[in-house]
């Protein structure tokens, strides 16, 4: 499995052995990178998501993913991580686990780990963006595991805001430093679908939700600047006639007042408004046009849509009039109706319909 809970399931691989099941105890690396999770870093399960694939699933070939190749090797597959909002690109890689490469520069002064006869290491595999190819090794004290004793993790990388891939537990076996087993340790950054919970105000559905969830009593402003939100709710209130009235749609909350008068406050972010053309023919006779999408209706007046038409002539004398909503033409849905014998000078040829639309019909 290589899925958005990684490094807490199994992979069933030769070389892994670890997983969360019962008896099992949660690694450091683990616990670790769910901080990290929680300050939005973590590797982005750009292939994981892709649900249509039929290897979204694979655990060797997924985001950064870490196997074994062999005795020594272990393979990184590519990937994307995201740091502090910063994106770092991770190319596939083989890099040996027992021998000095600049991997081992920054905590282990650039020298492979030793063993002998009963004894083991942990070393991690991690991100770190200032490394030769992103990828970092680092590695635990030896312990002599004969009378009981395990090796633990090493904790130099927690210096800086690293991103555990792979825990290895590396022994002594055929005269030289071996991977005994590899564990997945990725923690991943949802990219969506991300839920939001629709936002109300106890004084009712039409009142604009106050802020005091996140700044106490103040429910002016934002308690900081430089500081807002994003919060779904119905946009009914919001001016007479608002957009997706009795749906939830998305608002964006500035540091600024929470009314809607002057600067600042809460602002509709959905519905996007979008502008559409449609050119057609037109002879003075009546006839329909079928926009590809509803227009939206003005808040100041609930039977007026967005849409302005202009009737012209192509040739020469031209004639250009601007119609009048309700007296030259009709809107019903997204079929616009312009009226004939409508008391112009000349002979049009077309008319040219602009509207607003948030890309949907009805």
């Amino acid at each position: 499995m290589a899925g958005l809970g990684q490094g807490h399931e199994t992979a069933n691989q030769s070389y892994q052995t670890d997983g969360l099941r019962d008896t099992d105890v949660l690694a450091s690396p683990t616990l670790t990178n769910l901080n990290e999770r929680g300050l939005m870093n973590g590797v982005v399960p750009i292939v994981s998501n892709d649900y249509n694939s039929g290897s979204r699933n694979a655990s060797q070939t997924g985001n950064c993913a870490c196997s074994t190749s062999g005795n020594q090797s272990i393979v990184i597959a590519a990937g994307t991580v995201v740091v502090d909002g910063m994106f770092y690109s991770i190319g596939s890689q083989t890099l040996n686990a027992a021998t000095v490469t600049a991997q081992y520069a920054t905590y282990n002064s650039s020298t492979a780990p030793t063993l002998s006869a009963n004894h083991e290491r942990i070393l991690l595999v991690y991100f770190d963006p200032t490394l030769t190819g992103n990828i970092g090794f680092t590695y635990g004290a030896s312990i002599d595991t004969s009378s009981g004793a395990y090796p633990q993790s090493p904790s130099g990388h927690l210096a800086r805001q690293t991103i555990v891939l792979a825990s290895a537990r590396l022994h002594y076996a055929g005269n030289e430093v071996r991977i005994a087993s590899l564990e997945d340790k990725r923690v991943f950054v949802r990219p969506g679908p991300f839920p939001v919970a629709s936002l109300a105000n106890a004084a009712g559905s039409a009142t604009m939700p106050a802020n005091n969830f996140i700044s106490g009593d103040n429910t002016a402003s934002l308690p900081i600047t430089d500081l807002g939100f994003i919060f779904a709710r119905d946009p009914a209130g919001l001016g007479d006639h608002p957009d997706g009235s009795g749906g939830t749609h998305l608002f964006y909350q500035s540091d600024l007042r929470i009314n809607q008068s002057g600067t600042g406050g809460a602002y509709q972010i959905t519905p996007t408004h979008r502008t559409s053309i449609l050119t057609d023919t037109y002879v003075g006779s009546q006839k329909t046009f079928t926009l590809e999408y509803s227009p939206l209706g003005s808040q100041d007046e609930a039977s007026t849509k967005l849409v302005e038409v202009v009737m012209y002539k192509s040739g020469t004398p031209r004639c250009i009039a601007t119609l009048i909503q309700g007296l030259d033409y009709t809107i019903s849905a997204n079929v616009v109706t312009v009226n004939g014998s409508l008391g112009y000078t000349g002979t049009p040829t077309h008319v040219r319909i602009s509207y607003v639309h948030a890309g949907h019909t009805g």
